[in-house]
């Protein structure tokens, strides 16, 4: 059951991804776009798990810490995300991202939460992350800047499973459930976001069409409705699962989905890097099991 529900995570991971990319094409990459998109998408995932929750909510000081870190560094990557869309570069920032989501929990499940060393699990975690190299390998070269800003993607996404999983085994501070957890990130993105956008939004006003204005409202409604169970799922999971099967788990399924979403969807070349990289994803995922 389990699994399955990381399945399912991995399944709406990459309905999100669509989303995002179709957002972007909509409404531009610059930072008030990002910063609408994040505000906006903090409300409606709110809503959508204040009624998941039979309209009430609880509150933990320490997980609303929690949950503003996890969200806060969502909304930075999220917004160097926009900047290596209008650069041409978002494929790399896409391996940068699931790299650092699988990558540095795996680490950190080892080294601080003593969670056991498999030689398997190791193996499959390359082969995902060759899979999701070898997916970029026709990438066109890019400057130290866009560089650095991947590497900042890797180290932010990988401390949100860190901050995440840190979350849901805490026992010496009183937590909320995953629904509120999700809840209350919702919260304060709307706000946070929101603030920041009140900065920017002259920008966004003089590039927004006004015939695109519902769309982009649908699509970050589906948006908050896929991130949002696809995250309460991954908490859900990493209450009984280690970090080091469960972060590379979803990563692997959610490389091979996005891609097969590209190709189907976004009409994305079927090369013969990208066949690769989605049967090397799949074979290491397989192996989690």
């Amino acid at each position: 059951m389990q699994y399955l529900m990381l399945i399912g995570s991995a399944v709406l991971l990459a309905v999100d991804f669509s989303l995002n990319k179709i957002y972007q094409k909509l409404e531009g990459t610059s930072p008030a776009a990002g910063f609408a998109f994040n505000s906006f998408l903090g409300l409606f995932t709110a809503i959508i798990f204040f009624v998941i929750n039979g309209f009430r909510a609880d509150f933990s000081t320490y997980s609303f810490i929690m949950a503003a870190l996890v969200n806060g560094l969502v909304m930075c990557y999220n917004i160097i995300g926009f900047r290596l869309l209008k650069s041409g570069t978002m494929a790399l920032y896409t391996l940068f991202l699931m790299s650092g989501g699988m990558v540095v929990p795996y680490i950190f499940g080892m080294f601080f939460l003593n969670e056991p060393f498999s030689g398997l699990k190791t193996a499959a975690l390359i082969l995902i992350l060759t899979g999701v190299i070898v997916s970029n390998a026709d990438n066109t070269k890019v400057n130290s800047k866009q560089i650095a800003m991947c590497m900042i993607v890797f180290i932010l996404n990988g401390f949100v499973s860190v901050i995440s999983k840190l979350h849901q085994i805490e026992v010496r501070f009183d937590t909320v459930n995953a629904t509120d957890f999700v809840l209350i990130g919702g919260i304060f993105k709307f706000i946070f976001a929101g603030i920041l956008y009140l900065f920017t939004r002259s920008n966004f006003a003089e590039n927004t069409k006004p015939k695109t204005k519902i769309t982009p409202f649908i699509i970050i409604i589906a948006s908050a409705a896929a991130g949002g169970i696809s995250y309460f799922l991954q908490l859900f999971g990493a209450v009984s699962l280690p970090a080091t099967v469960l972060y590379p788990f979803v990563t692997g399924g959610s490389v091979v989905l996005s891609s097969l979403a590209g190709v189907i969807f976004f009409k994305d070349k079927l090369s013969k890097n990208l066949i690769l990289s989605i049967i090397l994803c799949f074979i290491g995922t397989v192996l989690f099991l």
